[in-house]
């Protein structure tokens, strides 16, 4: 009687527990998919009412039984979808090329743990509309007493910085169209990510010019070439944003700028900031003397309304302007100017193989340790003992290195003069005086006495394997040594003899 009693029990048990593992796999079987839900339906806009392309998007899912575990959306009426945890986002809707307007649908879908995707995703309709894009040109402004740089008068190497911008977002630029002077040509085509360009002229003694581009501060120029820039003439840049619904900007103007030609081989540079004329006289009647009869002129320090006219935006469109040179004979008064400038934008300049002549009188206020001093064939400069200062007396006597060269002599009082040690020559690279001499030790209150230390006042540098000097400079404002009557043969060893000009 136990035993049947143990069997029904055992039999009951069983029919349970196979009853409830069946309920368990039902129970699994039929977690629905996710539900998922948008703030709205439909955003009703019409025209101007519309919304721009960048529109944002809230949802949410629910699944019972399940967990959700992400969303994916869809902007392109389902063709793709990107996942994301998040319950919100902006997106930047396209509109068709050529259109101004479009409704499109944004698409979400729920997934939960189990894999399983929302099969009628929520949606909302965002009737939107192209905005155009816009650009503009941006330009140096004069900021704490120092003059802006946006010139005026330059050879064919031009720079511009612009900005571009969309109200969809910068995202939906697609490029700029860029012109010289006519709006009526075919558009030049630039990338929307540029912020600036240059164009340097490929023929810089014609009337007009085809262009290479450069993009930013890029060193290779962009294959296509642009037209019409206009030589020994005034010149007007334009540009215009187009995005990706092929909407374009107005035009935008740049102010006009003289682009000079290039004469010849010489640029001569003058960085003075007083005596202008007169010193840039000598020199143009020294070139002219010694058979230099073709050069340019670039007025380094030129300043209109509180804006240097001739003087490029940047070091690198400085360089490249300097590198339309063979030659350049250079001459200032303020070597906290020329050395930086000199340091930073000759070299292209030199490695195409270009040779430099610079005067610049090097005042007591010039800090020695300071690295302008590293790219010339300057060393160190000589410092006085203390409480001295060095100068040179009117008629003082500068002697040459060389037999044959002549000797100069002042015309004036020299207030500040600063002699100086050649660095040490290389494998590659060597270094020689020139001049010396002249050079007086003053100290206030006793008379003053003949300078016997180091009084190199000018040195080149040399290339070892062919003996050709490529860097000639002076400490010493060499118009005011003529005092014999013969800088001019003092320059003829110079330029011609040394330099090869």
């Amino acid at each position: 009687m136990h035993i049947i009693r143990y069997i029904i029990l055992f039999f009951i048990f069983s029919i349970a527990v196979i009853a409830c593992k069946k309920g368990f796999e039902g129970d699994r079987k039929t977690v629905a998919p996710p539900e998922t839900f948008m703030a709205v339906d439909t955003l009703f806009r019409t025209g101007e009412n519309r919304l721009t392309t960048r529109v944002d998007a809230n949802w949410w899912g629910n699944s019972v039984g399940g967990i959700i575990v992400g969303y994916e959306v869809s902007t392109d009426n389902m063709q793709s979808w990107h996942f994301t945890t998040k319950q919100d986002s902006s997106f930047l809707l396209k509109i068709p090329p050529g259109q101004d307007s479009a409704d499109v649908v944004v698409y979400v879908r729920a997934i939960d743990n189990l894999g399983q995707k929302d099969p009628s995703p929520a949606s909302t309709l965002y009737p939107i509309k192209n905005s155009r894009p816009e650009v503009r040109f941006i330009f140096s402004l004069a900021l704490a007493g120092i003059p802006s740089q946006n010139p005026t008068n330059v050879f064919p190497v031009l720079k511009y910085n612009i900005f571009g911008s969309d109200p969809d977002g910068t995202d939906d630029l697609k490029e700029f169209e860029l012109y010289i002077n006519d709006t009526l040509a075919l558009p030049y085509i630039i990338a929307a990510n540029t912020s600036a360009f240059t164009l340097v002229a490929k023929n810089t003694s014609a009337d007009s010019s085809e262009c290479s581009v450069y993009i930013n501060s890029n060193n290779t120029p962009l294959i296509s070439t642009i037209k019409y820039l206009r030589l020994n003439q005034n010149n007007t840049i334009y540009i215009r944003a187009v995005d990706k619904a092929i909407s374009k900007s107005g035009f935008v103007a740049t102010p006009e700028i003289w682009v000079k030609k290039v004469a010849g081989n010489t640029l001569m540079v003058n960085a003075y900031s007083s005596n202008k004329n007169f010193v840039q006289n000598f020199y143009c009647n020294t070139l002219k003397n010694i058979g230099i009869t073709v050069f340019d002129t670039l007025q380094a320090t030129e300043i209109i309304n509180n804006n240097y006219s001739q003087l490029q935006p940047d070091f690198q469109t400085q360089s490249r302007t300097f590198a339309l040179f063979k030659n350049i004979v250079w001459f200032g008064d303020d070597v906290n100017f020329s050395l930086p400038l000199g340091q930073r934008s000759t070299t292209d300049f030199f490695n195409k193989g270009g040779s430099l002549f610079m005067a610049v009188a090097i005042n007591s206020s010039f800090d020695p340790l300071s690295n302008f001093l590293d790219w010339t064939p300057i060393k160190n400069l000589v410092n006085p003992p203390p409480n001295a200062v060095f100068r040179v007396n009117i008629n003082a006597l500068v002697n040459p290195v060389y037999v044959g060269w002549p000797t100069i002599k002042s015309t004036v009082i020299i207030a500040s003069a600063r002699p100086f040690e050649l660095p040490s020559n290389t494998a590659n690279v060597g270094y020689d005086s020139l001049y010396y001499g002249g050079i007086i030790e003053s100290v206030t209150g006793n008379p003053p006495v003949p300078w016997t230390g180091i009084s190199t006042v000018m040195g080149k540098r040399y290339s070892i394997a062919n003996n050709k000097t490529n860097f000639v400079i002076s400490s010493l404002p060499l118009e005011r040594f003529n005092g014999n009557n013969n800088t001019d043969s003092m320059f003829k060893r110079i330029l011609i003899n040394e330099l090869g000009f």
